[in-house]
């Protein structure tokens, strides 16, 4: 995994193939965001971001903000929930630090990855 891996992730989100309707259907994004907020998720995920994302350079990179940025604006735009938006935001930028680094051992990030491809959010 490297630089190009994060490319085509941003390559995937611009194409729509990792957010699109189908993504977000039959969503109560209210319920959804609780079941991120419990600790069993979002405890595991603030560990992946500790690990990986938090303090590191790759924070900074263009790539990941045109991902970061291009998910936002994906999931308001098909759900006009910017608190989701934000969400998946997050995970994209999570995803991307993990690509970045060249460390897919990480078995919650992959996880989150494959839920996406799959189109599903987390969780779901």
């Amino acid at each position: 995994m490297s630089k190009t891996d994060v490319e085509k992730l941003l390559t995937d989100l611009n194409e729509g193939r990792i957010l699109n309707q189908q993504t977000f259907e039959g969503l109560d994004v209210e319920v959804y965001l609780d079941e991120r907020d419990a600790s069993a998720f979002a405890d595991e995920w603030m560990q992946s971001f500790e690990r990986w994302a938090k303090a590191s350079a790759v924070a900074e990179e263009e790539v990941l903000r045109a991902c970061r940025e291009q998910a936002f604006k994906q999931t308001l735009a098909l759900t006009g929930e910017p608190e989701l938006a934000g969400y998946v935001s997050d995970d994209m930028g999570l995803i991307g630090a993990v690509l970045l680094q060249d460390v897919m051992q990480d078995s919650f990030v992959n996880q989150l990855l494959e839920s996406y491809r799959q189109g599903r959010l987390p969780l779901r």
